[in-house]
């Protein structure tokens, strides 16, 4: 039987930097996780004790009777008649589910052991399980469970202790136990032993037997989660027509992500989507049935492998199948007073009326063409933009008679800035109809952004100076340094920066500046490189 002797034990003892607390990450690479490399769940079955685990798994003693003696084993669906035991099921509620029940021995043992490859060196993973304390009775001494990670060639690397696994009455209580550690440089190989330790006071007797069950070993990594905007939770419905973008926020862990877009049609069955590699996908406007999606994210060069990458939350997405529209045209005459379409709106004004029924999935189903027979609509063109100092010219058509917004009567209007402008025109019967556009202003000008000073006082390009940056008295100008820090700041820019920080002169380098304009232009951002 294989036990650890003292030397060994006390440098795992050592090592036990930190309380290996239920499921607790200890750094954003381990809030998510991916597909198990392995789980132990010990099957399932109907008869009470099952056949022992295959040889080499453990340096335990199977026992046949269920209640396992000093140094045995047992894999069961349930306990009773164990004296001093509680009764205990699987602790998925399975009364079918098999767990493994342990006798811990004085000395610490071996009753789980595997070997993992295929690993990717430098990632981060995840041991856990599920583990309970079966003594029914206040006992003196505790067991605990140590996870011990090796090697390949059997030396030292890891370990965590669950601690002293406490007495619970009525009942026993099933706690899930984790442990995420990263896998050295050049390792992708490493021997996981679950490892027994009741030896507090050794001729103290009391709880010593606890049950194991749904063994986990897998890749942990960054949160990811993806969503569509405008939706709540993980189901959304697409009209047939329209195309979406699913987006995704990932935690800060790998030196640099790599993706990869997964789609199922039953959220079982997973395959690749060819060339979604990006953070974002868009399943286009033809995809329409019920799919799942979710994505991939591994460290540069490890997408390829399932031991290597975590995953994200699934989304559901729903979308109807597209239906071609049908089409129909009417004539009608009016000029005054209403009209009702097909879909019930009312019109009061003459003119071509393409009314749309709206189907119950979002698709064109009946699309009415109505010419209402007399009156020329006018027609001031599409909303725009126009640059601050420019001008436009509004034509409407050729009428009887005009009346713009301000009251003026020409056939043509000079607009000079931006705002709403309306027309209301009436043809030779005597029809009125109006139309109305939006003219937007918008500073056209590009500013030209220095990338390099000199500040040594030779009166030569000794600041960094934006002259542009005065027509925007209220705009925000921040300079930071290479490890972000702050070193300048200023709304509008009446003193261009020096590159000094509160009057201590900067030494050369890179420093990084974000203008905001306050125009609702977008930010200006880049980098000024600071030459003495």
């Amino acid at each position: 039987m294989k036990t650890f002797g003292g030397r060994l034990l006390k440098s795992i003892l050592i090592s036990l930097c930190f309380w290996f607390a239920p499921t607790q990450g200890f750094s954003q690479c381990t809030q998510g996780l991916g597909v198990p490399i392995f789980k132990e769940t010990f099957g399932a079955g109907t008869p009470t004790i099952a056949a022992p685990l295959p040889n080499g798994m453990t340096n335990y003693i199977h026992s046949l009777t269920g209640c396992p003696d000093s140094s045995q084993y047992a894999i069961v669906n349930y306990t009773s008649g164990c004296i001093g035991l509680h009764t205990l099921t699987d602790h998925t509620g399975d009364p079918g589910g098999y767990f493994m029940i342990v006798s811990a021995d004085y000395s610490p043992v071996v009753f789980y052991t595997r070997t993992v490859t295929g690993l990717c060196a430098g990632s981060t993973y995840e041991i856990s399980a599920w583990i309970a304390n079966l003594d029914a009775t206040t006992g003196l001494v505790l067991p605990n469970v140590y996870f011990i990670i090796e090697y390949a060639d059997g030396t030292f690397y890891a370990s965590h202790t669950t601690n002293d696994l406490p007495v619970t009455n009525p009942n026993a209580q099933w706690n899930k136990y984790a442990f995420d550690f990263p896998l050295p440089a050049g390792t992708s190989t490493i021997i996981i032993q679950v490892v027994n330790d009741w030896t507090r006071t050794p001729l103290l007797h009391g709880g010593k037997h606890f049950a194991i069950d749904d063994i986990t070993f897998g890749p942990a990594g960054p949160s990811a989660k993806i969503s569509v905007k405008g939706f709540a939770g993980d189901t959304v419905k697409i009209p047939c027509n329209q195309s979406t973008v699913i987006s995704s926020t990932v935690g800060r862990c790998y030196a640099q992500n790599e993706y990869q877009w997964q789609i199922s049609p039953d959220d079982l069955t997973w395959a690749d989507i060819p060339g979604a590699t990006a953070s974002s996908y868009s399943p286009g406007a033809n995809t329409s049935g019920s799919w799942f999606y979710r994505l991939m994210v591994a460290q540069k060069g490890n997408i390829g492998s399932v031991n290597c990458r975590i995953i994200s939350n699934t989304l559901m997405a729903i979308k109807a199948k597209f239906v071609p529209p049908k089409f129909q045209s009417l004539s009608a005459a009016i000029c005054t007073g209403e009209y009702t379409l097909p879909s019930g709106k009312q019109v009061n004004t003459s003119g071509v009326y393409i009314d749309t029924l709206i189907g119950s999935g979002g698709c064109d189903s009946l699309i009415t063409t109505v010419n209402l027979t007399v009156a020329a609509k006018p027609n001031l063109g599409k909303d725009r933009t126009i640059c601050v100092g420019d001008t436009a010219t509004l034509s409407p058509g050729t009428f009887s008679s005009y009346k713009w917004q301000d009251g003026s009567t020409n056939p043509v209007y000079k607009v000079t800035a931006g705002g709403i402008y309306s027309v209301t025109v009436t043809d030779s019967l005597g029809c009125m109809t109006s139309d109305t556009v939006a003219i937007r202003e918008n500073y056209c000008t590009t500013i030209p952004i220095p990338n390099a000073f000199t500040p040594n006082g030779d009166g030569i390009n000794d600041t960094w100076n934006i002259p542009q940056l005065q027509y925007f008295p209220m705009c925000t100008v921040t300079i930071f340094s290479r490890w972000g820090q702050l070193v300048f700041s200023s709304v509008g820019y009446p003193k261009a920066w020096d590159g000094t920080d509160h009057g201590k002169a900067l030494p050369s380098g890179t420093y990084y500046y974000i203008i905001n304009l306050q125009n609702n232009t977008g930010l200006l951002s880049g980098f000024v490189a600071l030459l003495r």
